[in-house]
């Protein structure tokens, strides 16, 4: 399951975890929302009845909805997006500054210029189906029956890496060619289409401002997934983390995703995930840690063992009958 947007450092792979270790409540507000995994998956959770997405880009919430509501597919959205128009939109266009992007960085382009003619050609040939654009590159395969455009791609795919194994000699980097990325992430945006069943969908709000300037709800639990300390902060260049710790230490309900906080902030869980270093491009395995407030721990450790003790108490009296 992937949920949210294709983002550069989505929580996607821990949303899960990050969700099972919040407490229920009315209102569930994502501080610094990027590309709404979090949201994604604390809207299939149950645990909450309205949302509120935040994030300074205030695309990325119109984004997400967008993508629920079936603006972005694999079969509306067939353009090719070519470098120029990629470096034209990139600042006005959310779809195109993610999907089109390296790595999803919202940046750079996608495609080396080495590979972009033949990206564009592969393409091509998925869409409309014709075999015959990719034969210039010594590639000779069946045109697909499949009328669905992504599993006519995973089966040129197939054909593609077989072909390679017989005829190395044909290009040099196969598996990195057969790959169309933009189409991927396209599949990946269209899943969001599965929330439009859920009624919670009618009570989610869309915010781009100042994490200060949201008005949180009573009854409501606050995630923030904020720069992390010392790592680069992209978009948030100049977030000033003395100022969110103030902030943070008075909010109720409210939980952080952090690799470490000051003393005032304490770890109520962990986990540990693979990180790529944007340096030099080699991964690493850190311990990521959701902290809270001392406020919110003390009632979250009460309520957490009044509920322990309800639940010891009706296991001696089950033992007692």
């Amino acid at each position: 399951m992937r949920y949210g947007l294709p983002y550069q450092g989505s929580k996607n792979s821990i949303a899960k975890w990050l969700i099972s270790n919040l407490p229920s409540a009315d209102t569930f507000v994502d501080l610094f929302c990027g590309g709404g995994a979090v949201t994604h998956c604390a809207m299939l959770s149950g645990k909450w009845n309205n949302f509120i997405m935040n994030d300074i880009d205030a695309r990325l919430p119109i984004l997400f909805k967008d993508c629920v509501y079936g603006k972005y597919t694999v079969e509306n959205r067939r353009e090719w997006v070519d470098r120029e128009t990629f470096n034209r939109m990139k600042d006005k266009d959310a779809y195109i500054a993610l999907v089109w992007s390296f790595g999803n960085n919202g940046k750079t382009y996608i495609y080396g210029s080495d590979i972009e003619k033949f990206k564009k050609d592969y393409h091509r040939a998925v869409y409309s189906n014709d075999t015959s654009i990719l034969e210039k590159y010594g590639y000779k395969i069946n045109p697909s029956k499949l009328n669905d455009v992504y599993g006519r791609y995973l089966e040129f795919n197939r054909q593609i890496k077989k072909f390679a194994r017989n005829d190395l000699g044909i290009l040099s980097r196969q598996i990195e060619i057969e790959r169309l990325q933009s189409l991927q992430s396209l599949q990946s945006i269209q899943s969001l289409q599965s929330l439009q069943s859920l009624q919670s969908l009618q009570s989610i709000q869309g915010l781009g401002v100042d994490y200060r300037s949201v008005k949180i709800p009573n009854d409501a639990v606050i995630y923030c997934d904020i720069p992390y300390e010392g790592t680069n902060c992209g978009k948030y260049q100049g977030f000033n983390h003395g100022e969110f710790y103030e902030w943070a230490e008075w909010q109720d309900n409210i939980f952080i995703s952090e690799y470490q906080m000051p003393e005032n902030f304490i770890p109520i869980a962990k986990t540990t995930k693979r990180v790529l270093s944007a340096a030099n491009g080699n991964s690493k395995v850190a311990t990521e840690y959701l902290f809270t407030n001392r406020k919110t721990y003390n009632r979250f450790s009460k309520e957490r063992k009044e509920k322990i003790g309800l639940e010891m108490a009706s296991q001696l009296s089950l033992c007692n009958l």
